[in-house]
């Protein structure tokens, strides 16, 4: 009876040891709900439906990360070849490429012109815009989030 008391209590021990040794496993991002990865910057919203007649758009960029930059950032950005909207004939961007996301924010918008009466009646083009890199070194563009698409309706 002794040595079976003595075994549940070495099991108890190591198990309090393992439990407390495996804190490691997961970080602040995981038990305090906060990014602590590699700066990045990504789109939103990845998809977005509009009207030809709607005269404007945008797209966001936001920085995600601990804390905000504390010099301007240059994001650079392009048309996707599979795009299907065609700059000066049914969109035109209302700056160029980059954008510049100022010291102490975290988002910045891509603003984009619709070319009024450029798309038929009852047809949908798509506009496919890709995050194409930063000026910082230290920041990253997000795999999944550096294409949005908006879908234009005529």
């Amino acid at each position: 009876m002794r040595k079976i008391i003595n075994y549940k209590i070495v099991f108890i021990v190591i198990l309090l040891f393992t439990a407390v040794g495996c804190d490691s496993l997961f970080d602040t991002g995981d038990t305090e709900k906060v990014y602590d990865g590699p700066p990045q910057v990504a789109f939103f919203p990845l998809e977005r439906e509009v009207g030809a007649g709607a005269g404007s758009t945008w797209i966001q960029v936001q920085l995600i990360a601990t804390g905000a930059r504390t010099s301007d950032l240059s994001i650079n950005f392009s048309v996707d070849g599979s795009s299907t909207a065609q700059a000066g004939t049914h969109f035109n961007f209302a700056g160029s490429s980059p954008v510049v996301l100022p010291a102490g924010e975290w988002t910045v918008n891509i603003n984009i012109n619709l070319i009024a009466g450029s798309i038929p009646s009852g047809e949908e083009i798509v506009l496919i815009v890709n995050l194409d890199g930063t000026n910082a070194d230290d920041v990253i563009v997000a795999e999944n989030l550096k294409q949005s698409r908006i879908y234009i309706a005529g």
